[in-house]
């Protein structure tokens, strides 16, 4: 019994609930109050507080007495606010009866509402009544009060009363029927009086969903047919700014580019680089955005759009003054990534911290920005900020998933030339050891020859040269795995070769040496001044038949060492490094300095074999 109750108990809440939400609003004033709300131009504003009336002026006992008349017939229809004449309070509705002109353009002043925050409703208003000439009879003005201190109280109307056919309103347009002599009739009280009942708001969104069909549908189709224009473009003004757009766009990026290189070559400073570039990029976004603007309410602006200029000033200004404003930013923006790419190593770390610059600062810029210049006054200044959080939201999620795959390529291709730089290190030592043991035994047998045929001459000078090509082989095998040595231990080792020379070819040999005493301790590759001597005993002394002279000089200049080794032997023949065995030399200089040394040769003023090297390895 009692589970019988109880869903009979939820079966009435459930009925209730859903009658509500079926309950449909009347069809009048409903679709009236609709219709006025979505005129673009003139849309339905209230008071806000309670109304306190005042006269001033030249008028009658009988024009107070018709106005607390109206006054007590208007209070009747608004529940949310209270209509009397002011007493104590202050007045915030003037009704001033004058008998000289206010002029506004080429006509009368007949109203005139105090200043509006955005959001809100009317606080003040000043009603002017005129006592000009003849014609303005008393009768003649106590006809029309009514129906203007009730157009006071609802700011509004219809929005094509001509076409429509509309019936004789206080809230047909000033350029559509005149209302001055309306008489306020039962429908217009409707108006006011549903305008001024609690939970207006509510009911009026329910009215915008049940009358969307036969009333906004129908304003939006009555707006397009007033553009003497084809329905498709007016009807899809994206479809046709969308080309334009994107070829503005493409051409912005275009020139972007442009400009970029031809900077990054003239001008090193990072920042200053990037200052021009960010100028240029906000210059094409502000073309960007005052072109999609502009012919966007060209196309759409239903009234006199043949008076509605193609590029609109205002859009001008206040993008302009916007990209001002964002241009600090965008500086604040490439610090803040500079330093996430600097602090951070971690992939997702990265990705993390350029979505949070990319979405939430900027918004929380945006948002400070608002505030100071608007301020929140209504719960719809919201709706373009969730927009536009949203928008921003979905840039900086695209963004941090392009910056991952960008973070992962790159630290693959980092990785990679890791390992090809390790593998040609190795790939270095390699051919280093290679020509090492290439120069090793060349020397080898070219001393074991000496030593052979001096054999049979002299005992004594074989022996010397014995010990000294032993001292040779002791300062080969205790550099075994090193690559370089000093100039001093090479100069050393030349020396002791030259004396088994010496031994070989006695007062034919004559060298000196010349070395800078800075140099001395200075680290370079390893048997890379023996072959050059050897070259110039072997080819050029051993070929002479008088006195043979060997120069090594080794001195510095600016950042760069320079060997030289001369001799007056015959001068070089064509292919000197195939023909010569000073290849391993140039390939020693290769895998060791790169492309940063050199060996060059040259028969006049004298024989000269010169290697240029920097001083550090």
């Amino acid at each position: 019994m009692k589970k019988l109750l109880f869903s009979l108990v939820f079966l009435v809440i459930g009925i209730n609930c859903f009658s509500q939400n079926q309950e449909k609003l009347p069809v009048k004033p409903w679709e009236d109050i609709v219709e006025i709300n979505n005129n673009k131009y003139n849309s339905i504003t209230k008071w806000d507080a309670d109304i306190y009336v005042n006269l001033e002026g030249k008028y009658t006992q009988e024009d107070s007495l018709i106005i607390a008349k109206t006054l007590k017939k208007l209070d009747n229809l608004t529940e949310t606010i209270s209509i009397q004449f002011s007493k104590s309070e202050k007045p915030n509705f003037k009704i001033k009866f004058l008998d000289t002109p206010l002029k506004e353009g080429n006509g009368y002043t007949t109203s005139r509402f105090g200043s509006i925050e955005r959001g809100q409703g009317y606080t003040s208003c000043e009603l002017y009544i005129y006592k000009i000439d003849e014609s303005d009879t008393d009768a003649e003005i106590r006809k029309s009060l009514e129906s203007r201190i009730a157009k006071m109280l609802v700011g509004g109307s219809f929005a094509y009363p001509l076409r429509e056919k509309k019936r004789n309103s206080i809230f047909n347009p000033v350029y559509g029927l005149s209302n001055s002599q309306i008489p306020l009739d039962h429908n217009d009280q409707e108006i006011i009086k549903e305008v001024y009942k609690k939970g207006f708001e509510e009911r009026l969104a329910k009215a915008e969903i049940q009358f969307k069909e036969s009333i906004i549908k129908k304003i939006e189709d009555a707006r397009i047919a007033d553009r003497d224009r084809n329905l498709w473009w007016v009807r899809n003004p994206a479809a046709v700014i969308f080309l334009p757009a994107l070829i503005i766009g493409l051409l912005g990026l275009f020139f972007i580019n442009k400009i970029n290189k031809s900077i990054s070559v003239k001008i090193k400073k990072d920042w200053l680089r990037f200052g021009i570039v960010a100028l240029v990029t906000l210059l094409f976004t502000d073309i960007l955005i005052v072109f999609c603007v502009s012919f966007y309410d060209f196309l759409t602006i239903p009234d006199n759009y043949l008076n509605v200029p193609i590029v609109r000033n205002d859009s001008i200004l206040s993008t302009s003054f916007l990209m001002l404003i964002l241009f600090p930013f965008l500086y604040l923006f490439r610090f803040i990534e500079l330093k996430i790419q600097k602090a951070a190593n971690n992939i997702y770390t990265k990705t993390g911290l350029i979505f949070l610059s990319t979405g939430f600062l900027p918004f929380i810029c945006l948002l400070t920005i608002n505030f100071i210049i608007n301020g929140f006054r209504d719960e719809r200044d919201f709706h373009p900020l969730s927009q536009m959080f949203l928008f921003i939201m979905t840039i900086a999620t695209l963004r941090a998933l392009i910056g991952y795959f960008i973070f992962k390529e790159r630290n693959l291709i980092i990785e990679n030339e890791n390992k090809l730089t390790k593998l040609k290190e190795l790939k270095v030592k390699a051919e280093l050891k290679s020509l090492q043991s290439q120069i090793n035994p060349h020397f080898l047998y070219n001393s074991l020859n000496s030593i052979a045929s001096l054999a049979p001459i002299d005992a004594e000078k074989t022996q010397k040269m014995a010990h000294s090509l032993s001292d040779l082989f002791k300062y080969s095998i205790n550099r075994k795995n090193k690559k370089t040595s000093t100039v001093h231990d090479e100069v050393e080792m030349v020396k002791t070769y030259l004396d088994i020379e010496k031994i070989r070819f006695g007062e034919r040999l004559q060298f000196t040496i010349q070395v800078d005493k800075e140099l001395e301790n200075h680290e370079i590759p390893l048997f890379l001044i023996q072959p050059l001597v050897e070259n110039a005993v072997k080819h050029g002394i051993s070929k002479n038949e008088g006195v043979g002279k060997i120069d090594l000089k080794i001195s510095k200049a600016q950042n760069e060492i320079s060997i030289s080794v001369s001799d007056n032997g015959p001068d070089f023949p064509e292919g000197l490094l195939s023909g010569h065995g000073l290849q391993t030399v140039f390939d020693l200089l290769r895998l060791t300095y790169g492309d940063k040394a050199s060996l060059n040769w040259t028969n006049t003023p004298e024989k000269m074999i010169i290697i240029t090297i920097p001083k550090s390895i």
